[in-house]
């Protein structure tokens, strides 16, 4: 008697668990839209680099997130994290932190050396732009340029 009484009681309450699990228009939850970004750089300290990663749009919009790059330069490499904001024809800006390694001969900056810093890029038309960053040395210097920070500015070409 027991079983066929939870049974019916379990059978009778589907109906208000499917009911709370509907959407609503003011629904809160939604999915993560993923993007692909891509750029070419030109400036101190990596000289030409290509950077590749992703734009994480949280509101569904497309318009702003997280982004999230690797770059691989001439003399370096570095990743990035940060917030993005897309306005129309390819304009927008991002804010990252980032973490830059230097290997032979960067242009203003040490050998083989670890920074931690913050970027900004500005994209004017369809992508075409410029970045600039500070960045704090947290390796010990190796070689006769010990630079303890650096200025970074380029120019950058992506989407």
């Amino acid at each position: 008697m027991h079983r066929f009484g939870l049974s019916a009681l379990l059978v009778l309450s589907l109906p208000l668990v499917a009911g709370a699990q509907a959407t609503t228009a003011d629904d809160t939850t939604h999915f993560v839209r993923i993007s692909p970004a891509v750029g070419v750089h030109y400036g101190t300290p990596l000289r030409l680099s290509l950077a590749a990663g992703g734009l994480f749009d949280f509101n569904g919009g497309r318009n702003d997130g997280v982004i999230a790059m690797g770059e691989m330069g001439q003399r370096g490499g570095q990743l990035s994290v940060g917030y993005f904001r897309s306005l129309r024809f390819g304009q927008g800006y991002d804010l990252r932190a980032a973490v830059l390694r230097t290997s032979d001969d960067p242009w203003k900056a040490a050998e083989n050396s670890t920074y931690v810093g913050v970027e900004g890029h500005l994209m004017f038309l369809v992508g075409v732009g410029g970045r600039a960053g500070w960045f704090r040395r947290v390796t010990a210097a190796s070689g006769q340029k010990a630079y303890d920070n650096v200025g970074m500015f380029g120019v950058s070409i992506g989407f």
